[in-house]
């Protein structure tokens, strides 16, 4: 598949039972938290959004008739949504989202590459209104890719939204896990546009204009974050995101007096995964 240009990371997505669960959980971690917001077809999030224009976005059932109908109908984001929770439960890291200006044209690209797409998706909600295309490898039933329409690069966020007692900036890099991550490197060129890949001992990484994304072996997950217990079953799965942050100094004195256990790992503030926070979240000052 020919892409134009290497996309952007845009945001990710955590499964999460309850908006007030992540509220509270990502509240208590420093960042600031977005109002509630609804979508059309049912599902709602309560977004964290950064000045570097990405954003993490904690997702959960607000209608479920609504959406358990937007299912038979046929959209694709909330059957792989409900196939996430039903499997690896209601908290996790559940998608990975791209910018894509225009995602009819790359939904035909996906699937003559043999990768499943479904219908494109309208997400809309108050102010809000994209068109997004699916990139399912069917070999990872527990990770979801996604482009998301962006007209030109990440998009802008009003700055009450991005000023975070954490100090955080942004995320700068996804990282994903996979016993042979090599397996699944034409799934990621194609997802990303990056044809250029750096492989190590680890696992291998690629660089999109404002993150990077890597794939990691066990033991690349054992060195960077500390991480003994992982998937034995093959497919790759979405399991830690970095965040930059303008003193990793401040940052650790908010999770102390949060009263939130963290680890130190070759100059990062490594925090675990908890209730409302599906994912391992990686500290980096920059």
């Amino acid at each position: 598949m020919k892409n134009k240009k290497v996309r952007n990371l845009d945001h990710v997505v955590l499964a999460t039972p309850d908006l007030e669960i992540a509220r509270e959980r990502l509240t208590a971690l420093g960042f600031t938290v977005a109002p509630d917001a609804q979508h059309s077809f049912g599902s709602e999030n309560a977004c964290v959004f950064f000045e570097n224009g990405t954003f993490i976005e904690p997702l959960s059932i607000g209608q479920r008739e609504t959406v358990e109908d937007a299912i038979q109908k046929g959209n694709n984001f909330l059957r792989r949504d409900a196939a996430f929770r039903f499997r690896q439960g209601e908290n996790g890291f559940s998608m990975v989202v791209l910018g894509e200006p225009d995602p009819r044209s790359a939904r035909k690209l996906l699937k003559k590459a043999g990768y499943e797409t479904g219908k494109i998706v309208v997400v809309k909600r108050p102010g809000v209104k994209v068109h997004i295309a699916l990139a399912i490898d069917a070999r990872s039933p527990d990770l979801t890719m996604f482009l998301c329409e962006r007209p030109d690069g990440p998009p802008s966020f009003p700055k009450d939204l991005t000023d975070h007692k954490n100090g955080a900036l942004g995320i700068s890099a996804v990282y994903l896990h996979e016993q042979l991550p090599e397996d699944f490197q034409y799934y990621l060129q194609t997802v990303t546009g990056q044809r250029e890949v750096r492989s190590h001992s680890f696992g291998m990484e690629m660089k999109l204009p404002n993150a990077n994304i890597s794939s990691l072996n066990s033991d690349g997950m054992k060195n960077y974050f500390g991480v003994d217990e992982l998937p034995t079953i093959r497919g790759m799965r979405a399991m830690a995101f970095d965040v930059k942050v303008k003193e990793l100094s401040k940052l650790t004195k908010h999770l102390e007096k949060q009263e939130i256990d963290y680890k130190n790992i070759s100059g990062r503030v490594i925090v675990d995964p908890a209730d409302g926070q599906g994912a391992i979240i990686s500290f980096r000052e920059g």
